[in-house]
Formats: C-alpha cells, structure tokens, sequence
C-alpha cells in the first residue's frame, strides 16, 4: 500500500508503495517515452589545493548510470573539501515534461536532513543557556500530552525516546496521549513526531516559528538566508519538478517503474522542509565538516559541535555500525566515520556524506520517490573517490546501482511452486529472480528477509513470502493464498475471529498511507510488515515488541471493522 513518512507499514527494509509491469513498454500507455537524460559537466566554484578532474569525471559517470538504471529523472550535485574546493552537477531533468536540464538554480527537497538543522538550533540554545539537553523534554512543553516515563530532549535528538515515527502531537488513542515503545535511552527507533516535538520545543524557547529560529542561529551565520526553510507555493517555481510512482496500489518499485507528475505537497514540518540548491548545501557541507571535527563556529561552541557528531545510540537503519547522534547519523566508510543522514518526500529523495577527518564531502538529491531509494551509493562513492584522488590511490570502482536488487544466493527459493488456482516458477536472473506464470515471464525483486515483490500486473498487489521448514523453502504466501513447492500446500483455513479485521485500510493523506491486513490461518498478517502481535487492546508488529507503532481496530459494521487506527491516525476500510 502507499507510504508512510518511514515506511513502517512494511515498507522500511526494502521497496515501497508501487510498481509497473515489464510487459507495458515505455510509450504504450499513451506517455512518449522518456528522452534521453541530458548529462550536464561539474561547474568548478572553487579549486582549492587538490586536482580531483579524474575523480569528478568518475562521479558524473556513475551518477548518471544510477539515474538511468533506476529510471529517474534528475540529480543535484555537489561536493566540497576543506581546502576550498566546490563543485556542482545536475543530470537529468527538472521537468522531464518540458524537457528542462536540471540546473544549479534548481532547488530540491532535501527531507530528513533537514532534522540536522533542527538540531544545531536545539545545541545553539543549548549554548545560549536557554535548554538543558538531559532534562526532560516536557519541562519545557509541559502541556504536551507526553508518555508517563520522561523523555530527555537528548534523546529526542537521537531518537532514541520510543516513541512513534509519524504519529501527531495529539494522537486520536483513548488517552489521547503519546506513548513510548521501549525504555528511553535504551536503543533506537526514528521518530519524525520526536522532531515535531523538537521544533515546538525551539518555538517555546525563541518566541519565533522554529524555521525562523533555525533562519538566526544556523542558516543566517552561515550566509544561507534565500535557502527555503520551507515548502511554500510561493517559492514552487524555483524548485524542480518531483515525480512519484504511477501505479501507487502495488507493493514495490522496481527499476525503472513508470513515474509521474507528483503534486505539490506545502510543508513546514521541523522533521523535513527544507528546500536547496546544491551550492547551498556545499556551504552547508563544509560547514558540518568543522563541526564534525569539533570546531563549532559560527553556529555552536566546540563543547557542543562534539556533542552534535558523537554517536550515542546504535542505528542499524543507517547501515551496519551506524551510530545516531543529533540529528545524523555516524557512518563507518571503509573503516573512517563520517556523518551521514537520508532525507525522503513525496517526489524527492536525497542523501548526504561528510568525512570531518579527510575534510571530503559530498551531497545528492533526486527530484523522484522510488520506495526506500536514496542517493546514497552516490555520496559514499563521492568520498571514496576524492579520499582516493587525495591519496594518489587509483580510482575505486564505481557501486552496483542495482545491487539492491539482485539476489545474493537466489537456490534456496528456486522451483515450481502451486496452489489449486495455478502456479509460477522461479529460476535466477541477473536482477531479482525471473519468475514464470501462464501469463508471461516477469522479475521478483528481494523486499527484506525472505520476501520477494514481482514486476507482473498479476502478482504485483502481494509480494512472495517463503515459509521455511528446518531451513528449506517450502512455498511462498502470496496474499492469503499460500503455494506449496511442487504440488499444492494445504493452506491452513482462516480464523473467524480474525476475518472481520482483514482487508485493505487507506488514509487519504499520502504521508499516513495504508495499509492491507491478511488472514493467514491463525495469524494476522500486515502486508510487508509481516506477523501481528495481539496485545488485548492495540496489535504490533511481531518485529516491534514493545509497540513503537500501534494498531487498533475499530467501528464495527455488518461484521467487518471499518477503521484502522495506526498510531493515532485513521485508516478507512476500502472496498475497490
């Protein structure tokens, strides 16, 4: 179903929202085919100490593949060194209707990086005496309706507070309060309600709406005040174009799945509205490069730009051996830390890399939403590169762009797999697995640990889970339709109890999303979340013990729930 600000509704550790069949080639749906994408040079603003041609040309090289692999539409570019060196690069198209080149004037969204913002406002009020960090948060904010276990504003900072990603500051539960999912301090779940929260905590505190606060202590002492500080539609015609997915019904966005023109969504929320240029973000850049290395000025004392680059909780969503610490997260590449953050709206998808060591950084931002993609393989290959060209190493190889599709050892899933109403077969293709039904030949793309979503119109509204006995693949849940390897499984017969729960729910606002529940024998099954817990009262994710995110059933008529309430938001039954 459609996305949520994280994904939590499944779609988190791989592909989300939609896809496209193989079978409808480019231009059959009425739509010209897409051009080739214009590959526009880096523009040198600074060359510093160091020559980086080689490097640079490496970059727009693989850069250029990714988009083209993916089937996106544009990229915004830039990288920077502490020596003084700055460049800029835009691929593709701003407006790929109109046939306009992304170009350096070009403003995109640069979603949850803007969280990094926030969080030197929080440290510089910190330094100003006006927030204690280890108090808790409601000292501040007493009025809001906080969980009964107290919340540091540190811990907000690091999400590491429990407490859920999307929900509204006043949730629609039966207390009407907020509610934390672990033990705050005690591991790490991210939460855009923690940097709402943060940014009416900088309203309290200043007296001002928090992005003109964030304008005065970061963006102003940094020369950045035309950066917008949020998504207006007074300043639309200085951004690119964003493109989301055409088919948002289906479970997965494979590569080069059809995308159209996505609407303007305003925003002002703390947790991501900022929209830039790439010149702006490499002034930005070389500004977390000093902090990062402890040098706070003009923002932060040093005391506090250590703070800020400390990572404190671990965060595997950023990549193993992450650390989060306020507002970015702290990276190993190839052994070396860097500080690191996503950022993804409706129609835009960025990704930020900054060695403070090396003094290397780069940013990329991509006017398109593609599931969980961000340009992430591009930063970390820009820092590889220039650490390389600074060394006098050869150039690294260029990233597989498509490597999170392929399948590392596709033979425990390869067979023939049944039900009674008919069957595919699974054998090992270059991208994903090639899957084979009566109705043609498409690709099954990995989607997190045993899941499987498949390119085909037939297959496309459920992905493929296995079900293993003593570690072997005996079949594949498709929906509630299970298939047995070889010869038809003998599908367990849905609990009464649980029938009434089942169908597909659907929030109208985009960033809540939906979600579909599925019976499947005696267990309740979120599509791409996966097993449901019953904890008298709300259901969690089997995965989410504690219940970070919280699900209720509601409003029964003619047998049938007709409401689904996830974490203070509400899901309406659909019936089409």
């Amino acid at each position: 179903m459609r996305l949520t600000r994280r994904g939590w509704m499944g779609a988190a550790a791989g592909l989300a929202a939609a896809g496209t069949a193989r079978a409808v080639p480019a231009g059959a749906d009425g739509n010209a085919p897409t051009p080739t994408l214009p590959a526009g040079d880096f523009t040198i603003h600074s060359h510093g100490a160091r020559d980086y041609g080689p490097a640079m040309a490496a970059l727009r090289t693989y850069a250029l593949d990714e988009l083209t692999q993916l089937g996106l539409p544009g990229m915004t570019l830039c990288v920077t060194d502490q020596d003084g060196f700055t460049a800029t690069l835009g691929l593709g198209w701003a407006d790929r209707d109109a046939h306009v080149p992304v170009n350096e004037s070009h403003r995109f969204q640069i979603g949850s990086i803007s969280k990094s913002f926030i969080a030197l406002t929080v440290l510089a009020l910190a330094d100003a005496g006006k927030i204690d960090l280890d108090a808790p948060a409601a000292t501040y904010l007493p009025e809001a309706p906080w969980p009964a276990t107290p919340i540091t504003v540190a811990q907000l900072l690091s999400h590491s507070g429990g407490l859920p990603d999307g929900a509204t500051i006043f949730p629609r539960t039966g207390d009407g309060r907020l509610w934390s999912g672990f033990k705050p301090g005690s591991k790490f779940s991210y939460s855009n309600t923690g940097f709402r929260l943060l940014g009416l905590l900088i309203e309290r505190a200043t007296g001002m709406p928090h992005q003109d606060a964030v304008s005065h202590f970061v963006r102003g002492k940094l020369g950045l005040t035309a950066m917008a500080g949020t998504i207006s539609p007074a300043r639309r015609p200085e951004f690119a174009v964003g493109y989301w997915p055409w088919a948002y019904d289906a479970v997965a966005n494979p590569p080069r799945a059809r995308l159209e023109f996505a609407s303007w969504d305003p925003e002002d929320d703390p947790a991501g509205s900022i929209g830039a240029t790439s010149g702006e973000m490499a002034v930005y850049l070389r500004a977390l490069l000093a902090i990062g290395a402890g040098r706070g000025a003009p923002v932060l004392s040093d005391a506090a730009a250590r703070r800020f680059a400390t990572g404190v909780i671990a965060a595997d969503e950023f990549g193993p051996g992450a650390r989060y610490a306020c507002g970015v997260a702290v990276v190993p590449l190839d052994g070396a830390p860097c500080l690191h953050h996503t950022g993804g709206m409706m129609a835009f998808s960025s990704s930020f890399h900054a060695d403070p060591a090396a003094g290397l950084a780069c940013f990329a931002s991509v006017n398109a939403r593609l599931g969980s993609y961000r340009p992430r393989l591009t930063t970390a290959y820009a820092v590889r590169l220039m650490r390389a060209a600074r060394a006098g190493r050869p150039l690294p190889a260029p990233p597989d762009a498509l490597g999170r599709f392929r399948v590392k050892e596709p033979a425990p899933y390869l067979g023939t797999f049944v039900s009674p109403a008919g069957g595919f077969t699974l054998t090992a293709a270059p991208e994903g697995l090639s899957v084979k039904t009566e109705d043609g030949v498409a690709l099954a793309y990995p989607d997190g640990q045993d899941r499987f979503v498949v390119d085909h119109p037939i297959l496309a509204r459920h992905g493929l889970d296995a079900v293993r006995e003593n570690g072997k693949v005996t079949g594949f849940w498709w929906g509630e339709n299970l298939f047995g390897r070889d010869k038809p499984a003998a599908t367990p017969a849905p609990s009464p109890a649980l029938q009434p729960l089942a169908g597909v729910y659907l929030n109208r606002d985009p960033w809540v999303g939906g979600a579909e529940i599925l019976v499947r024998g005696d267990r309740l099954v979120m599509e791409g979340g996966g097993p449901l817990t019953d904890h008298g009262g709300w259901w969690s994710l089997d995965k989410d013990p504690g219940g970070v995110e919280r699900l209720s059933f509601e409003a029964k008529l003619n047998g049938q729930f007709t409401r689904l309430n996830a974490s203070g938001w509400d899901m309406l039954r659909l019936t089409v």
